[in-house]
């Protein structure tokens, strides 16, 4: 019995990633085939592209040319390097249908370019200050204050985050960095008092709230749950839900994982949204089932309907409707 839609998940290991994801690709695998998907998980570094005027674009993998997937979950995250972001770009110009797609995964990536977009659409964000060596921290005290969070523009899982409480503990910071990397990308960020080791991870797919929980650190003022911390569901309004689905039409993500720093002035104000978010801690935390949440997603975007999933689950062959209808 064929499956009723075929997708790849673009996957690899990055060293020095403090968790994997390999959790998130596993329970992918485990649930599609309940829901009559098939898939399949692809190296991006095993994939060649050739462009042709002619209309003849292909992809390969491994040396062999493959039938297109009809669709591709992208499990990269802010490592995503150019070639990826390039196989994303032309399996989307094939047709493709990638969630999330290149334009929001390199959105996603640079953090800075991210919270630019945000503010310019009036989402609440910490204020922030794009530098370069040398800084001048009396400037910073005067724009943003101290303590001050200091960030790489490429990190995951509170990696590359720091926070430096005054003036000093930043001079003796950049001059490390600059010292080691000179040609590091950094971005100081406003430090939320209310929101010391603590903050809320929003998980969407399709503009709706899957779920969403509270991360508590242990220690320290990272929150990250991949990094030792505690969680808590967390309960979230109509006005949570409109603005989550404003933040994902605006960065043209269909699944996000969206962090929220608490501030007493404006209640909430957006941390980071992440295109490939890892949900071990939801489904853990919650009692959530994540990747149903996103079959049901495909099944709305390949117009699938639970009578034609039914019908394929108990091995019957009744016509389903495709992407055009």
């Amino acid at each position: 019995m064929s499956a009723l839609a075929k997708g790849w998940i673009l996957y690899r290991p990055e060293p020095g990633l403090v968790k994997q994801e390999s959790y998130e690709v596993d329970r992918l695998l485990e649930v599609a085939p309940r829901h009559g998907y098939d898939l399949a998980v692809v190296d991006p570094d095993d994939v060649q592209l050739l462009v042709n005027a002619e209309g003849a674009d292909a992809v390969t993998v491994d040396g062999e040319e493959v039938p297109l997937p009809d669709f591709v979950i992208p499990r990269l995250g802010s490592m995503t390097g150019y070639f990826a972001l390039a196989v994303i770009r032309q399996l989307e110009h094939l047709g493709v249908f990638c969630l999330n797609g290149a334009d929001a995964v390199a959105l996603a990536q640079d953090k800075l370019h991210q919270l630019q977009v945000l503010a310019d659409h009036g989402f609440p964000v910490p204020k922030t200050l794009l530098v370069k060596f040398p800084v001048d921290a009396d400037m910073v005290e005067e724009t943003i204050g101290f303590p001050v969070v200091v960030k790489t523009l490429v990190g995951t899982q509170g990696s590359g985050v720091y926070l430096s409480e005054d003036k000093q503990g930043l001079d003796d910071l950049l001059q490390f960095v600059q010292a080691n990397n000179p040609d590091a990308r950094l971005v100081l960020q406003q430090f939320l008092s209310e929101s010391r080791g603590r903050d809320v991870r929003i998980l969407a797919v399709g503009t709706r709230i899957v779920s969403a929980m509270e991360r508590i650190a242990e220690s320290g003022f990272k929150s990250n749950y991949s990094q030792g911390g505690t969680a808590r569901p967390f309960a979230w309004g109509p006005k949570n839900e409109f603005s989550v689905a404003e933040v994902m039409r605006v960065l043209g993500m269909d699944m996000a994982g969206l962090d929220f720093l608490y501030d007493d002035e404006v209640g909430f104000r957006i941390c980071e949204v992440n295109s490939s978010p890892g949900f071990e801690g939801l489904e853990t935390t919650c009692d959530v089932d994540v990747p149903t949440a996103v079959f049901r997603y495909l099944d709305v975007k390949f117009h699938i309907s639970d009578k034609a999933k039914a019908r394929h689950l108990a091995g019957g062959h009744g016509a389903v409707a495709g992407p055009d209808g």
